[in-house]
């Protein structure tokens, strides 16, 4: 048998080596797609934009390292007080008008426009882990993956006895609620005018969803990172063939979508009217997005807010806010 001459042994020893690195590399890269998507999970509920359609104008949430709440942006209802909200704080969601906020303990804190009943000062008891906010109606995720539900229920979007289930997730649009179950369908229920709410729901495996803020599309985040859409796309904000990508989060406003990359950076699409989805995105290393009326903000790892969009209110200082906001859930 032949001996390998040195330069057979060398090309071999390269390839192998080559092998082993590409290996690690891809591990590598394997590694930082599932830290983001953990990241993601962990920054869920951390920040909030609002706003409403008919007014142009906008708020914003997020909470502090300590629990409670900052608030920036219009507060005619009451709904974003800019000396914040006091309390220990694990998720915060609002829309228009309205503002909610899940305590350490899992009742909810509401403060704002009560016309419907929508934010009723006393609160909500109960030990719930996720809550939405719509135009006139709010909801909220039992530990028992049932719903409850309150407001405003002209369009059936809340029931008053609620919407039982295995659910693992909730979102709410102006006059729509959206749930996602633990098999990765999602139940909808609501106004469809728009196709955003299709009664019999929207089958597949997917992670994560979203519902315009002031308006009536919905996204949906599948499991291999790609998006779904349904419902109005007068702008673009929701193309029926979806938005493909490796996405771990997603956000839906008036008329523009957004959608946190694995590498940290934002996509924008749909109305860029005033500055709140550039198609070109946003660069940086966020770990959470919100998306309001029109305007737009992305937690970044070190607890600061970048803000981009319409800023007629202070909704969206284009310096941003910095904080420190609790970026993950593990800080509590």
């Amino acid at each position: 048998m032949a001996t390998p001459s040195l330069s057979e042994s060398l090309s071999s020893l390269a390839y192998s080596m080559m092998r082993v690195f590409v290996n690690w590399q891809r591990e590598r890269r394997l590694n930082k797609v599932r830290e983001r998507k953990q990241d993601a999970r962990k920054a869920t509920g951390l920040l909030a934009a609002g706003g409403v359609h008919f007014d142009g104008r906008g708020h914003s949430l997020a909470i502090r390292v300590d629990g409670s709440i900052a608030c920036w942006g219009v507060n005619d209802r009451g709904q974003a007080p800019p000396a914040g909200v006091p309390g220990n704080f694990v998720a915060i969601a609002t829309c228009a008008h309205h503002s909610l906020a899940i305590r350490v303990d899992g009742s909810i804190a509401c403060w704002g426009h009560n016309e419907n009943d929508q934010a009723p000062p006393a609160g909500v008891p109960g030990d719930f882990v996720a809550i939405a906010a719509g135009l006139r109606h709010s909801l909220a995720l039992r530990v028992d993956g049932s719903i409850a539900c309150w407001g405003d229920n002209t369009f059936g979007q809340a029931p008053p006895a609620g919407v039982p289930g295995d659910f693992v997730a909730i979102v709410a649009g102006v006059r729509h609620s959206l749930a996602l179950r633990v098999d990765g369908s999602i139940a909808c229920w609501g106004d469809n005018t728009f196709g955003q709410a299709p009664p019999a729901g929207v089958p597949g495996d997917f992670v994560a969803i979203a519902a315009g803020a002031g308006t009536e599309h919905s996204l949906a985040l599948r499991v291999d990172g790609s998006i779904a859409c349904w419902g109005d796309n007068e702008y673009g904000q929701a193309p029926p063939d979806g938005v493909p990508g490796n996405f771990v989060a997603i956000a839906a406003g008036a008329h523009h979508s957004l959608a946190l990359r694995v590498d940290g950076s934002v996509a924008c699409w749909g109305s860029n009217r005033d500055g709140q989805a550039p198609p070109a995105g946003v660069p940086g290393d966020f770990v959470a997005i919100a998306a309001g009326f029109a305007h737009s903000l992305a937690l970044r790892r070190d607890g600061s807010v970048a803000c981009w969009g319409q800023n007629n209110e202070g909704q969206a200082p284009p310096d941003g806010v910095s904080g420190p906001f609790r970026a993950t859930h593990a800080d509590l």
